[in-house]
């Protein structure tokens, strides 16, 4: 437990530093323990909770984003000893309010473990891949300098005399002709498959009672994204048939949304004129029938309404676009998500900071601000009024 003293000294109340720190087991299974044991000693176990209580409170009563305050106090948060505490606390919570508090805490505090712990693996196998390629390299430029050691004059000057500019035109040529690695072929890393990790388990059995491949898909539509697909995919390829039908039961869900999102399309179509279209999307996004699906049906048929030459329907289709998000967006839960939404949507470096600054401008100090000085006006009239 000498890490956990580390790590809490001076954090907690008057917790001693030069006294060594151990817990209630730590006692019970000593050779020295006695039922009636000191106080003093006993007075060890009560001083850490009051520093992992305090610690605690910092944590919950913070004003900030609780993940940042993970990443400031890291050693701290991800003591073992602590975490061992703060699980007994969750399991030992009889206020259910308390409990719930107290585990999303618990789960912050694993996915930001989990997170630099990618990171970290990340960075080392980047580091690796760098120095292999630097070793590559020095090897290969060792092998050309033995190779032109060995070689006489001769055969020097005829390589020399066809190193010309169209042979450097021609490597140029080569090189932009070379395939791109396109993002589906490109390599699973170790950290990509640890980061969905958790997501995988919960995707595939074992279900908890009444869940399916069906409605597991259903209810975490959402999450699949290019990275899950490709892990899935993976885990195809080396026979898990728990994977597949999980696969299998996107692809249905793919196409029944898909088929939702065009009759909606017609259905918005057929109202007439582009006002009544509009309204027809802001009927939709009120019944949540706005989805992925359907802003992809919206832009691919303006793409090929321009690709054709049309470009008044294209023009129509991505201004019905445009409103499909904004009503989706009013219906996101939270002011965070509207905003990172807006932003990855925003091509303008400008529109961007306007959107950020708008954003961050403390609008309800603001008002309060613009109320006084209007009651202090209205004051100042009445003064002169009487």
């Amino acid at each position: 437990m000498e890490h956990a003293k580390r790590n809490f000294a001076g954090h907690g109340r008057n917790v001693p530093s030069t006294t060594k720190l151990f817990g209630i087991l730590d006692e019970v299974r000593g050779d020295n323990f006695v039922l009636g044991q000191d106080d003093e000693e006993a007075g060890i176990s009560k001083q850490m909770e009051i520093a992992y209580e305090s610690f605690l409170a910092e944590l919950v009563f913070s004003p900030n984003d609780p993940r940042l305050d993970i990443i400031d106090n890291y050693e701290r948060t991800c003591d073992p000893e602590w975490l061992a505490w703060l699980d007994d606390k969750v399991a030992n919570s009889a206020d259910p309010e308390e409990k719930m508090a107290l585990r999303d805490l618990r789960g912050m505090i694993e996915d930001v473990m989990q997170k630099v712990k990618l990171s970290k693996m990340a960075e080392e196998r980047e580091a690796k891949e760098k120095t292999e390629a630097e070793k590559a390299r020095m090897a290969a430029a060792e092998a050309a300098a033995e190779e032109g050691r060995s070689l006489s004059n001769a055969d020097l000057l005829k390589r020399a005399n066809k190193v010309n500019t169209a042979g450097v035109d021609q490597q140029l040529d080569e090189q932009k002709a070379e395939k791109k690695v396109s993002f589906l072929d490109s390599e699973l890393t170790p950290e990509i498959r640890m980061s969905y990790q958790s997501l995988v388990q919960e995707l595939l059995p074992p279900y908890r009672p009444g869940e399916t491949a069906k409605s597991v898909v259903y209810t975490n539509y959402d999450k699949f994204d290019a990275q899950l697909i490709k892990v899935l995919t993976e885990l195809i390829e080396n026979g898990d048939n728990d994977a597949k039908l999980v696969s299998e039961e996107l692809a249905i869900e793919q196409q029944k949304r898909l088929a939702a999102a065009t009759e909606n399309l017609k259905l918005v179509l057929s109202a007439g004129d582009p006002p009544r279209m509009e309204g027809a999307i802001v009927r939709l996004g009120k019944e949540g029938k706005i989805d992925e699906p359907f802003l992809l049906l919206l832009e691919a048929n303006a793409n090929q309404a321009r690709a054709a030459g049309a470009s008044g329907p294209a023009d129509l289709m991505m201004r019905l676009k445009e409103k499909a998000v904004d009503e989706k967006d009013k219906t996101s839960s939270t002011k965070e998500v509207k905003l990172l939404r807006k932003l990855l949507r925003e091509e303008s470096s400008e529109e961007r900071e306007k959107l950020l600054e708008d954003a961050f401008t403390p609008r309800q100090n603001l008002l309060v601000r613009i109320i006084i000085r209007n009651l202090l006006n209205i004051d100042k009239l009445l003064i002169l009024v009487f």
